[in-house]
């Protein structure tokens, strides 16, 4: 049986992405210059693959690359003390070089390392417990300068990639942007991708003149894969798996995802299996708009209990803001018109809309000089069309 070609859930193979190119090629091209690049968009977006095809075609350009996702550290300094632990383990060849490195290039945070023989890793801990520099920023900055050391001495290109640098900025503090800046700007030999899922903040911070990464480096903003591109794709799978598709089915499918990457996979994913299922005797798979239709609400009572608790948890305001998201598209909800058709005073909806972005439940999105509000999972869309509003 052919194997269901949409993934979903985990980092993409290079070959797998659709039409990111160009986005690939910039973000390679920084870590293999040195330089500084700021990767910004939506969850689900795509920019974890992203990092990862470009890391494995800059390392065959002899880059070291170090990548992180910062919200897999509880707290900054645990990401600094993994940070010194890979660069000295990348960047030697013996385990003694390694302890040696570890004590020499960053001396300044006063790291104290053990080795597993059994797993051949190191297990670093930085500074003194009631330092002033053995948490947060600056210590990440004292290792950041250690990492530039290391790869000067060594003569070697590294790459520094933090994947949602917002919660370093966040956990970091007012400060945090400048003591960074200070430290990797003077950085010639490690190149250093920033990237994250706070399109707003984020934009704020490459953006505004006012703050200190404004023109550090080159900035990428990551929209929607051209639904053409995505078009071709989906149509490809499809047929090459046997299953024959009819006229609106594949733009059903983005529609329903709203053209997120994640969500097209999982939604593809999803229509494939039932393609294949409805397929019996004589009866040739096939994608149709209907089947779509209903494999997506399929998908989204199948969450049920899960989309049940979350409205039930959300303030009556905020539930009339989402119908309202809804029911316009997500555009004007700041209107007077909107406001009365929903009966939410305009600064209560505000006030609403900024509750539910900040618990992930919606984002924003700037295009072609528009701004829209969208729900993060579309599926509880569906599922509250299905539900609530029947």
């Amino acid at each position: 049986m052919t194997r269901n070609p949409f993934e979903f859930g985990r980092e993409l193979n290079p070959d797998e992405l659709v039409d990111r190119d160009a986005e690939v090629a910039a973000v390679a091209t920084a870590m293999r210059a040195g330089a500084k690049l700021f990767l910004i968009g939506p969850r689900r977006y795509g920019k974890t693959s992203i990092l990862r095809a470009a890391s494995d075609r800059a390392a065959r350009h002899k880059v070291v690359v170090l990548r992180y996702d910062a919200e897999a550290f509880p707290a900054l300094g645990d990401l600094a003390a993994r940070l010194v632990a890979d660069t000295a383990t990348r960047l030697t060849s013996t385990v003694e070089k390694a302890g040696a490195a570890i004590k020499d290039l960053f001396a300044r945070v006063r790291p104290q390392a053990s080795f597993d023989p059994a797993e051949h890793t190191w297990t670093v801990s930085l500074g003194g417990a009631t330092s002033e520099r053995a948490t947060g920023v600056p210590l990440l900055a004292d290792v950041l300068n250690g990492v530039e050391r290391g790869a000067l001495r060594l003569n070697r290109s590294v790459a520094v990639v933090i994947d949602e640098f917002q919660k370093v900025i966040e956990d970091g503090g007012p400060g945090a942007e400048g003591q960074i800046r200070s430290a990797i700007q003077r950085h010639s030999r490690v190149a250093y991708i920033f990237a994250g899922s706070k399109t707003r903040l984020l934009a704020d911070v490459v953006g505004n003149p006012g703050r200190p990464f404004y023109k550090l480096g080159t900035t990428v903003f990551l929209g929607p894969v051209p639904r053409a591109d995505f078009e071709a794709f989906l149509d490809s799978r499809f047929r090459a798996g046997g299953i024959s598709v009819i006229a609106g089915a594949v733009e059903a499918i983005l529609d329903a995802a709203e053209d997120v990457p994640y969500n097209v996979q999982a939604l593809a994913h999803a229509c494939w299996e039932s393609a294949r299922d409805a397929a019996t005797g004589k009866k040739a798979a096939a994608l149709t708009p209907a089947l779509v239709r209903a494999t997506r609400d399929t998908a989204a009572l199948r969450n049920d209990p899960l989309y049940t608790q979350l409205w039930s948890s959300l303030p009556t305001s905020q539930q009339k803001s989402l119908l309202a998201l809804l029911g316009e598209e997500g555009q004007g909800l700041a209107s007077t018109q909107v406001s009365q058709r929903y009966g939410l005073p305009i600064t209560t909806m505000h006030k609403a809309l900024k509750a539910l972005d900040a618990k992930g439940i919606t984002r924003e999105e700037q295009r072609l000089g528009l701004v829209r509000t969208r729900l993060e999972d579309p599926f509880f869309g569906a599922w509250i069309g299905l539900v609530v509003r029947r």
